[in-house]
């Protein structure tokens, strides 16, 4: 308890802390909570700021290619196993829930590992190639639905009776709605490229926002804010934490072991982006925009929030994040630990509780 104490009253200049309280108990957590917020936050600004949260949990995550990680509530978290071509389950204290998958092409089995979504009833959703497996969390098959489309990429991490999702048809990205109940395409959109002035001229994979448009993020530091699915322009912007920074020695590492278009040389003399690759946008329960970026990635990591188009303020946590999910009150974080003697960063979920957080909430906590 006493390290735990001291780590959550800690002072970073420019950083208020917001410990894991769940795991404390009566005023002693009540005292930590005032003096965090009292000590750290009570400069009387209104400028943006940056949260460090400690995490509330932590279990241990299998070795894979991909970093998809899926909330199926407060309590349970899904991973990929990519080398066995499987989806582990497990709740907060690491006691499995459920695995399912293998490589195949039959009933319940994966061509490529899956991306993964949460859906009706506590179920997982699973995509591979153009098909849809429905599975319970503790493995069972409910349900299997194929798609009109080859490789969608989910806009966002659910679905009901329809899917939002983007995919290549062509050289371009193409957002799109599919129904599923025959895996047709209801909806789909081939000029997002035109629909606003960015300095390479294209967007990467954006998520779709509660309002009914969709945000991306484009080329070095930009977001593009689309109000509305079908609007002709979307408004786009800069990230305000955005500074030129270069690949680190475990940027260079996670790049050495991927297949790319540019070699190894070249990559570690371009300035790196603000957002992750993939994945790094993600809309709360509350309607705040959190954006996964690449800033440090060594020892922490740091997510930027917005509320609409603007910027209140950013969170970091511990560690290298590969991939996260929201839900409800609660951060998944897929991170990679520092590497160990034996070169080594074992990978684990890390669960933050972000009730508290009132970053553009307009809260005492703000």
């Amino acid at each position: 308890m006493d390290g735990r104490i001291d780590e959550a009253m800690a002072n970073v200049r420019g950083t208020c802390r917001i410990p894991a309280i769940g795991r404390c108990h009566g005023s002693v957590a009540a005292a930590i909570a005032i003096a965090t917020t009292t000590v750290a936050c009570g400069s009387g600004t209104d400028t943006p700021r940056t949260v460090a949260l400690v995490a509330a949990a932590r279990v241990p995550a299998p070795f894979s290619i991909d970093s998809y990680v899926l909330l199926l509530d407060d309590h349970r978290v899904c991973v990929n196993n990519s080398f066995e071509m499987r989806v582990r389950c497990v709740d907060r204290d690491g006691s499995l829930v459920g695995t399912f998958g293998r490589e195949g092409e039959g009933p319940g089995e994966f061509q490529l590992p899956p991306r993964l979504l949460r859906g009706p009833d506590g179920t997982v959703g699973t995509i591979s190639m153009n098909r849809l497996s429905v599975f319970t969390p503790g493995g069972d098959l409910v349900d299997e639905k194929p798609l009109a489309i080859i490789f969608p990429l989910p806009a966002r991490n659910t679905f009901d009776t329809t899917l939002l999702a983007h995919y290549y048809p062509g050289a371009d990205m193409t957002p799109v709605e599919v129904d599923l109940s025959d895996g047709s395409v209801l909806w789909e959109r081939d000029d997002i490229d035109t629909v606003a002035e960015t300095e390479c001229g294209d967007l990467s994979l954006g998520v779709a926002s509660p309002s009914g448009g969709w945000t991306f993020p484009a080329c070095q530091d930009e977001l593009v804010f689309l109000e509305h699915r079908d609007a002709p322009t979307a408004r786009s912007l800069q990230s305000p934490t955005y500074a030129e920074e270069f690949p680190n020695e475990r940027d260079i590492a996670e790049f050495d072991g991927q297949r790319s278009f540019i070699d190894l040389d070249t990559y570690r003399q371009l300035p790196k982006r603000n957002h992750l690759t993939v994945g790094s946008l993600a809309y709360d329960d509350h309607g705040r925009l959190w954006v996964a970026t690449q800033r440090d990635r060594a020892h922490f990591s740091y997510f930027d929030l917005y509320v609409g188009t603007e910027y209140v303020g950013s969170v970091r946590i511990r560690d290298r994040v590969l991939g996260y999910d929201l839900y409800g009150s609660t951060l998944a974080a897929l991170v990679e630990r520092e590497p160990g003697p034996d070169g080594i960063g074992w990978r684990a979920v890390d669960w933050y509780d972000i009730g508290a957080l009132g970053l553009g909430l307009g809260t005492s906590s703000d």
